[in-house]
């Protein structure tokens, strides 16, 4: 499978997130009006991402196991910044072979199936992380809901497990 291909078939995927996580997500992102007083991310992609990257920095990928009481929504395709996307996926690409079961560098000689699978494995990390972080915030938004006020929170959370990583 050529890199084209391999960047065609992501883009089509819809990772899923644990349906508990769906109010938080829902309180946290912004779909028109805000909410009761509450800084919110953007659109549900958005607050996604940002949701990796706690995990991420977390260091914990709990992914969905079995078909779970999971949701998807939007392709990887209308996520924004590009950047942003593009950037998560070089951080799961460049973990160890331990981790994805493939090296980054065996992708351009795999077949279709192999390829697709490695995708698969990309997914199953890109939301174990994501997993991780909505946890992470759901437990801050249970128990500090009044710093979801302040305009600094998401900012705050994210210095808090970069902190806690070092």
């Amino acid at each position: 499978m050529n890199y084209q291909r391999f960047k065609q078939e992501i883009d089509t995927k819809k990772p899923k997130y644990l349906s508990k996580y769906y109010n938080l997500i829902e309180a946290i992102s912004r779909k028109g009006d805000t909410q009761g007083g509450y800084i919110q991310l953007g659109a549900f992609y958005q607050t996604y991402m940002y949701a990796f990257m706690i995990g991420y920095h977390i260091g914990e990928c709990m992914p969905i196991s079995g078909n779970g009481d999971a949701r998807d929504f939007a392709p990887i395709a209308s996520w924004k910044p590009i950047e942003l996307v593009d950037f998560i996926q070089m951080l799961i690409l460049s973990e160890p072979e331990e981790k994805l079961g493939f090296k980054w560098l065996d992708l351009d000689t795999m077949d279709d199936d192999k390829a697709k699978e490695c995708i698969s494995t990309m997914m199953r990390r890109i939301e174990g992380y994501a997993n991780t972080g909505l946890a992470y915030i759901q437990k801050k938004y249970e128990e500090e809901k009044e710093a979801f006020k302040s305009p600094f929170v998401f900012v705050n959370i994210l210095r808090e497990v970069s902190m806690n990583s070092k």
